[in-house]
């Protein structure tokens, strides 16, 4: 077994529990709200037509249709609360294992950081993805039983999208880690991007300002309404924008952790 996989072993077998846990948890989550749909959409019909506009343009999306209750319910609430969980978690782990000397043991055998900055963000994807694919494939299987006819390749399009935007999240954390070795101040500057992208997004509709949603990760994941328009030219462009991103964010890590006195 290689070193990068034998570490990326090592990192999911420490987490394997939470993710467990996390993915169960998305999944009753997202069935239930999904199950409520066909009760509560004469019920969110009204409630709709009653509220200010700005309320509902703060979630982005029509509450009523079968997408915009996917959209406003699944991907603005419950899938990215998990999913950013799952993911500043594991992008911290390295901190973890720094502060427990466990990384210090591991880099004094021939061991190169690159290696070890790799199998982090590897385990960071591969959280996020199982957990983006679990959440994907309920509503998938649901879509028919609840009156939810979404079409298969729009949810495929926002579970690529929440995937992506967990895997930015993730490797900004395990990027401030990788310079800072502070556990805290990597969970916190992850948890703090994260709460600042979600607000970015939702204040951009009601300031109508386009410029303001440019700033937001969730914007670039969801902003151009995936599960309303499925692979059109700017949700692609949102997902390149988040894969850049990560594609950046991975090489800063691998530099400032390489750079960085390990005690």
């Amino acid at each position: 077994m290689s070193t990068t996989a034998e570490l990326l072993r090592r990192a999911i077998g420490e987490r394997r529990h939470s993710l467990t846990g996390l993915t169960v948890g998305a999944i009753g989550m997202c069935a239930l709200v999904m199950a409520m749909y066909p009760s509560l959409r004469d019920q969110l019909g009204a409630l709709t037509a009653v509220l200010p506009p700005e309320i509902t343009a703060f979630f982005g999306a029509d509450m009523v249709t079968p997408a915009g209750y996917v959209s406003s319910q699944v991907f603005t609430k419950i899938a990215p609360l998990l999913v950013m969980i799952t993911a500043i978690g594991a992008g911290a782990l390295s901190c973890s294992f720094e502060r427990s000397g466990v990384l210090a043991v591991t880099l004094a055998t021939p061991v190169r950081r690159v290696h070890v900055v790799t199998a982090h963000a590897l385990a960071v994807t591969a959280e996020v993805v199982m957990l983006a694919a679990a959440v994907g494939v309920v509503l998938v299987v649901l879509r028919g039983p609840t009156d939810l006819d979404i079409p298969v390749t729009r949810l495929l399009a926002g579970t690529a999208a929440l995937a992506l935007l967990g895997v930015f999240h993730g490797l900004v954390t395990l990027a401030v880690g990788a310079a800072s070795g502070s556990r805290g101040l990597a969970v916190g500057v992850g948890t703090g991007l994260a709460l600042g992208g979600f607000l970015l997004s939702g204040l951009a509709p009601l300031v109508d300002s386009d410029v303001l949603g440019l700033f937001s990760p969730f914007h670039w994941a969801f902003g151009a309404q995936p599960l309303e328009v499925g692979w059109n030219a700017a949700v692609l462009l949102g997902l390149l924008a988040l894969a850049t991103g990560c594609a950046l964010l991975l090489a800063a890590a691998t530099v400032l952790f390489r750079r960085r006195d390990i005690g």
